[in-house]
């Protein structure tokens, strides 16, 4: 906890897994083709399972109880991970559903095993970190941005004592490039936002994030909000459907009616048309 937050932003480039975030995470440069194969959802697996969440009642703390304490499930969490058999309770307990594909399990195991570059095609004897999955589902879920950063916080403050060091930041920015990828966001121009972000993020230069500077942080971060209160499909409502978007021309903002200047002229469109500045 005691990492220099600046020397750690300096050098994000090089040493944060932020880099190389995407659906698959972080591999290991030796990964086989067919291990990168098996740690991707498809498509259509993503649809599947985002099928199963409208269907759920279930709330990725309702389940996270169950791991710990009495928890009916506590005996499959080691220290904080939980093995291919725990995963697969998760699910079902999560999803409220009796069978769940076991390609889906699989594959759904093992992009969460690509961090440490652990995946094979076989995840039986893996573990994946319950926090990392708690994290990713919470991100889907239903629910204020505001709420998510919130428990995603939490998530990683061990100790409760209301700090994150530059890694465990990191790790939540992870799962949200991995959400993003999904749904079919460019992560290379979320990417440079969520750096920036990190690199503003700790505005007392304590070298650690308290959970208001995350707060607030995050509520800066127009994308990173978009992406929090993302809905897979336009809602009956109207509810808009934002995009990522660099304009190869100048270009005005629907809301402050003004143009979206500089050098790459980042905003937001809706499948509407709408656009709007990013930050």
């Amino acid at each position: 906890m005691g990492l220099f937050w600046g020397k750690r932003c300096n050098s994000w480039s090089e040493s944060s897994s932020l880099t190389d975030a995407g659906a698959e995470g972080n591999k290991d440069s030796t990964m086989s083709d067919d291990s990168k194969e098996w740690a991707t959802l498809s498509p259509e697996e993503f649809t599947q399972l985002q099928k199963y969440l409208d269907y759920s009642s279930k709330k990725v703390q309702d389940v996270l109880q169950e791991f710990y304490g009495e928890g009916t499930l506590c005996q499959y969490l080691q220290g904080d991970s939980i093995d291919f058999e725990g995963f697969k309770l998760f699910l079902k307990t999560y999803l409220e559903a009796e069978e769940i594909s076991d390609e889906l399990c699989r594959h759904l195991f093992m992009s969460f095993q690509t961090t440490a570059g652990q995946a094979t095609p076989e995840p039986a004897s893996g573990f994946v970190c319950v926090n990392d999955v708690s994290c990713y589902f919470s991100l889907l879920e239903g629910g204020r941005p505001e709420d998510k950063l919130e428990f995603t916080f939490k998530l990683y403050d061990k100790d409760g004592n209301g700090l994150l060091d530059s890694s465990e930041v990191d790790r939540i920015i992870t799962q949200m490039m991995r959400v993003a990828e999904y749904l079919e966001w460019d992560v290379t121009e979320l990417k440079p936002i969520l750096q920036e972000m990190m690199r503003e993020i700790d505005y007392d230069g304590s070298g650690t994030v308290s959970l208001s500077e995350w707060l607030r942080g995050g509520a800066t971060t127009v994308p990173l909000l978009v992406l929090l209160g993302l809905e897979a499909t336009m809602k009956d409502d109207g509810q808009h459907l934002w995009r990522l978007k660099h304009f190869n021309r100048p270009v005005y903002c629907n809301v402050c009616e003004t143009l979206l200047v500089g050098l790459r002229k980042q905003g937001l469109r809706c499948t509407c048309d709408l656009q709007v500045h990013g930050s």
